[in-house]
């Protein structure tokens, strides 16, 4: 099938241009339902099944080569009993996730929707321009909600499709979510009519609503008591979230003992977890509209006197400021300064000395704020990495992870750096205001300049400061500890060592180009095994936004949530053997991080890392530099990771590498 399928109609018809999702508060399992229906009505559109008052039986079971149908029709040619429509809606229905991800990639692929970090899809530009979706089979496509509206409240005569299209939408409760209760009451009989004039759509569409009603609890269930981990009298777990580096083992632990929601407590404090891949796909299908961030962050917001920074963030606004930043923090922007990238990198190098004995973690943070610092704002913050490390960590030890209570933020050494990084922010608006009108390639702080020339009441001067300095917080710890981790790990393993460096002189000797650096398979897949096993971020602090029901709990809404990310890092029926350090786990034919809900190294769902893949390539980047440039060892060679903190897990002070001299090459 060439034109756009029901599947991708249905979506198109839900979507919401604001959110890059489907209408706010459309449950999951009705989308699933009404994709199933949709699959159903292309079969039978195409002559491939039918139906008759009390069965659907197949007519041409000859695979149609589209993985969007074949399974289904396989499905119902393969079956040896005659089922009736509802039978098949239902069982369709639990591929609707799958179905759904298989609609949106031809969507995108037709050039209609755009995909973005997170899960996010919006309108590609010159379709949110012209309300017309690009020529398909050499035909102009008009945008479905218009054509759907007009046949609803102009009373033109729809399409055939159109009938379809309606008819489903009104079994599964679209018009609910898209239509206002007024707007409803006004096409109502409209949308029933259209709704009956087509004979199999009316089949299916009455098994859809009488599936919805079969599983709509006819009375609310009684609340149960949530499973509590095990803790001290008085402290509770306090002392097992406050252990450095075994966070993510005693959440483990306790998603095995007690299932994917528990409640933890630490002294008068209490907080849900959310914990397993149910936790994962829960956060990337439902959590907008179910979890929100502000409470986590809007503490160290206003300590730099901001009413709303990017992480903290919901909503359209959290999209909209999302929008205007992703351009700097994205893998184009370092792609096209590799070049600058490695000549930080080199000269830092050079410095070492054969026998020295370094840090990996603070060698790399310098070389990482550098790159960052020139790439994303033109200006290096040398002179300000301890001023950084000692205020923003003091921040997140106390407005984030609220580890450390809130005097400690007034201690002169910290003020002193919140005042020094003043200075710093005052030095990167005077370079570019020294630059405005030249030229040079834009970077983040002409972005988020120009967006507040536009719009100086969504981005007032009072939050530039925690907008301009977002590069610097980001790369502070993360990708520093992600890089060391991964020196650690290539040295540990000799094979591994040999392969990276040899991918390294490769690339080094075909010119760096980000072309070639995408094809560094070992390498990339030293780095996944290194973030499974290392993960910076266990997991994210939420607040219920909505009750909501959660492996058979109700969650009220204003709960003080963890959704533990991780965990399923370390679960052996995702990962066999999941402390071994197994590259192969990434081939295609194990793809183990592929499962859904499996891998969640950079977050989920809408607040997923805006700069991971700028990451990724700075990882990547400066490990195959160092290896390039000198041989190295652990230092004992022996050495065995020790980790400390949690939120970001970070190598023990004790981690150093032995510089053993130069490389020729």
């Amino acid at each position: 099938m060439t034109g756009l399928s029901f599947s991708e109609e249905i979506l198109l018809l839900l979507h919401d241009e604001h959110s890059g999702d489907i209408a706010p508060g459309f449950p999951p399992e009705a989308l699933h339902v009404a994709l199933a229906g949709a699959v159903l009505m292309d079969l039978a559109l195409a002559n491939r099944i039918d139906t008759d008052p009390e069965h659907l039986f197949v007519v041409d079971g000859a695979p149609m080569d589209d993985d969007l149908f074949d399974p289904t029709l396989a499905a119902v040619a393969e079956s040896g009993e005659a089922r009736d429509v509802g039978y098949w809606v239902e069982r369709i229905s639990g591929s609707g996730e799958a179905i759904r991800e298989k609609a949106l990639k031809r969507l995108v692929n037709r050039g209609i929707l755009e995909a973005e970090s997170g899960g996010s899809f919006f309108f590609s530009r010159p379709v949110a321009r012209s309300r017309r979706y690009p020529e398909i089979d050499g035909k102009k496509v008009e945008e479905v909600q218009l054509r759907i509206m007009r046949a609803l409240f102009l009373e033109e005569v729809p399409g055939p499709r159109d009938i379809v299209i309606v008819g489903l939408a009104n079994a599964c409760g679209v018009f609910e979510r898209i239509l206002s209760k007024e707007e409803r009451i006004q096409v109502g009989e409209r949308i029933d009519l259209l709704s009956q004039l087509d004979l199999i759509g009316r089949s299916v569409s009455d098994a859809i609503r009488e599936l919805r009603l079969r599983s709509s609890p006819a009375i609310a269930r009684p609340q149960r008591a949530r499973p509590r981990a095990r803790g001290l009298p008085l402290l509770g777990n306090l002392f097992d979230l406050l252990r450095p580096g075994t966070l993510r083992q005693f959440l483990t632990e306790q998603y095995r003992d007690l299932g994917p929601l528990f409640e933890l407590r630490a002294l008068n404090r209490r907080l849900l977890v959310m914990a397993g891949t149910e936790a994962n796909l829960f956060l990337s299908r439902e959590g907008k509209t179910c979890l929100r961030s502000h409470e986590t962050w809007h503490g160290m917001a206003s300590d730099l006197n901001s009413t709303r920074m990017l992480s903290g963030l919901d909503g359209t606004e959290h999209l909209r400021l999302r929008r205007i930043m992703q351009d700097g923090f994205s893998f184009a922007r370092i792609a096209g300064n590799l070049d600058t990238a490695v000549d930080i990198a080199r000269r830092d190098i050079e410095t070492w000395s054969p026998g020295q004995l370094i840090s990996p973690f603070n060698t790399l943070r310098r070389i990482i704020l550098e790159q960052i610092g020139m790439i994303c704002t033109g200006v290096s913050p040398n002179a300000w990495i301890d001023d950084l490390t000692v205020f923003l960590g003091m921040l997140l030890k106390t407005r984030v992870v609220q580890t450390h209570p809130p005097l400690l933020l007034r201690m002169p050494r910290v003020r002193r750096a919140g005042r020094r990084l003043d200075e710093l922010y005052e030095k990167v608006l005077a370079e570019h205001r020294r630059t405005c009108g030249n030229e040079h390639m834009a970077d983040l702080v002409d972005d988020v300049l120009e967006a507040h020339r536009a719009d100086r009441v969504f981005l007032p001067e009072t939050n530039l400061k925690i907008t301009v300095l977002a590069p610097f917080f980001a790369g502070l710890d993360t990708v520093p500890a992600i890089s060391a981790f991964m020196l650690y790990n290539v040295l540990k393993y000799p094979d591994l060592l040999a392969r990276v460096r040899a991918e390294a002189d490769a690339w080094f000797t075909g010119g760096l180009s980000a072309q070639e650096m995408r094809r560094m398979d070992v390498t990339h897949r030293v780095a996944l095994e290194t973030l499974r096993i290392y993960p910076v971020g266990v997991g994210l602090k939420r607040t219920a936004s909505n009750s909501f029901e959660f492996a058979g709990y109700t969650v009220p809404a204003g709960s003080s949530i963890f959704v533990a990310m991780s965990v399923p890092h370390a679960l052996p029926e995702y990962y066999p053997d999941p402390e071994r350090f197994d590259i192969d786990r990434y081939k295609p034919e194990r793809a183990e991080h592929r499962q859904p809900g499996a891998f969640a190294p950079f977050g989920l769902g809408t607040h997923f890392c805006l700069g991971s893949r700028f990451a990724e390539a700075q990882i990547v980047l400066n490990v195959a530099t160092i290896l390039r440039e000198v041989d190295l060892q652990l230092e004992p060679p022996n050495y065995e990771m020790k980790t400390s903190g949690s939120q970001p897990l970070k190598p023990g002070k004790s981690f150093r590498i032995r510089i053993l001299g130069r490389r020729r090459h």
